[in-house]
Parts: structure tokens; C-alpha cells; sequence
């Protein structure tokens, strides 16, 4: 902020005021926080001076009516920054262009991390994936081509593995066709990942019917194998 780098009782409660009066970030220098805490030691040190010497001495009381007052101004300050910039940090892991004013440090330090949060805590709330980012919304993807396929076995096989059958994946209105999808083996277990319109719950040795673009990205991560089938090609 040009011509107010000193930072004392009157340029904290100039900015408390403008902070609290715009919807807007106020323009502050690099280290205006910095400058703020020196401000307050200087002023607690000399308050507790005064005090020692003469608590009751009208320059002790004026110097701790100060400080109090910076305390809770420069509390409010901090507070009021922090709201606008959880606004814009909403906006900005929302994916909008977001023009932030040059803000000290610290304010850029907590943007960038609620910016962070946002986009995990989004990530996590429209369902989590055991592939990773790279893998992005594969459910959604245009499934590959693939030859017509017999329906697969839904008994459940020796060894105590188990079928997931169009039933328990819920899916809505009608049965899915098994036209693009495979049967895979499970080979580690996996936390729940949700897919187009059901939630995955695999375990190791599980041999369930998946959509082929789920398979294909599970098997190319080591997770599961296709199991083939008689009568159906690869």
C-alpha cells in the first residue's frame, strides 16, 4: 500500500476499518503481518514497562487500552481476510479464473492450501478412486468395443470367491447388458471407489463382472486379471 509502511495504532485501525467496509481484499504490502507482530512486541514491551513502574499511571493505562485494542483489531483483520479468501479459494477449486490481489505472504501461504483442501475434499466427495488422478473419470469414458459376450456364470466358484451379479451392483431401471463388460479375478484388496451408478466394494480373490474400462484400468495397475471364459474371446 503506497505511503503507509509503518505500521502502528493508526494505519491497524485505518486497515481494520477499510477490511471490514469491502467486500474485497485491502492491498497490503509483502510483510505487512511481519511488521504487524513487531508492532505488538514493541507495544507489549513497553506497556509492561510502564506497568511495573506505575500500574495506575495514565500513561500505563493508555499503553494497555492501546494494546488491547491492537489485539483484537488485528485479530478481526486476520478474520476478515480469511473469509474473502475462502470465498475466492471456493471459487478457484470450483475451476473459475481467480485474480487475487498481491496479499502478504501469509495470505497467499493460506489460500493456496484451502485451494488444496478444496480440490481433495471435492475429489473424495464425488467418489474416490483406487486409481488415482491419472486415471480421471473413467466411468464416464465411452466404453471400448468389444465382441458380443456371453453372459457371465453367476454360481458362486470354488475357493470361496464370490459373483457379483447384476442385482447387487444396483444399478437402476433395467439390468445392464454384458455386452461391454468382463469378468475379472481381484488380486488386492481395494477401497471403495464409486462408479457409474454404484459404489465398488472389492476384495482380494473376488471374481465379479466389471464395465470394461473399469477392468482394463485395474488390470493395467497389477489390481485384477481378466478371467476368461469359454466361448468368449479375449
Amino acid at each position: 500500500m503506497p505511503g503507509e509502511e509503518e505500521v502502528n495504532f493508526e494505519r491497524v485501525t485505518k486497515v481494520y476499518r477499510e477490511e471490514g467496509g469491502k467486500k474485497t481484499l485491502v492491498a497490503l504490502e509483502e510483510d505487512f503481518y511481519d511488521k504487524l507482530a513487531a508492532y505488538v512486541k514493541r507495544l507489549e514491551e513497553v506497556s509492561n514497562k510502564e506497568t511495573q513502574a506505575n500500574p495506575n499511571s495514565p500513561k500505563a493505562l493508555m499503553l494497555q487500552d492501546e494494546l488491547r485494542k491492537v489485539l483484537k483489531r488485528r485479530d478481526q483483520i486476520f478474520t476478515y481476510r480469511e473469509r474473502k479468501l475462502a470465498l475466492l479459494a471456493s471459487s478457484k477449486a470450483s475451476g473459475a479464473e481467480i485474480e487475487v490481489l498481491p496479499p502478504p505472504r501469509q495470505d497467499r501461504i493460506l489460500f493456496d492450501q484451502m485451494v488444496a483442501l478444496l480440490r481433495k475434499t471435492r475429489a473424495d466427495a464425488f467418489g474416490g478412486s483406487p486409481f488415482g488422478s491419472e486415471a480421471g473419470p473413467t466411468e464416464t469414458a465411452p466404453p471400448a468395443e468389444s465382441p458380443p459376450a456371453t453372459a457371465a456364470p453367476e454360481k458362486k466358484p470354488a475357493g470361496g470367491m464370490k459373483v457379483l451379479s447384476s442385482e447387487e451392483t444396483k444399478r437402476p431401471k433395467v439390468a445392464p447388458s454384458l455386452k461391454d463388460h468382463v469378468v475379472v479375478h481381484v488380486l488386492e484388496d481395494l477401497p471403495p471407489f464409486a462408479g457409474l451408478d454404484t459404489t465398488y466394494h472389492l476384495r482380494k480373490e473376488d471374481v465379479v463382472t466389471l464395465p470394461k474400462t473399469i477392468a482394463e484400468i485395474l488390470v493395467s495397475r497389477g489390481k485384477a486379471r481378466i478371467v476368461q471364459m469359454p466361448g468368449v474371446s479375449a
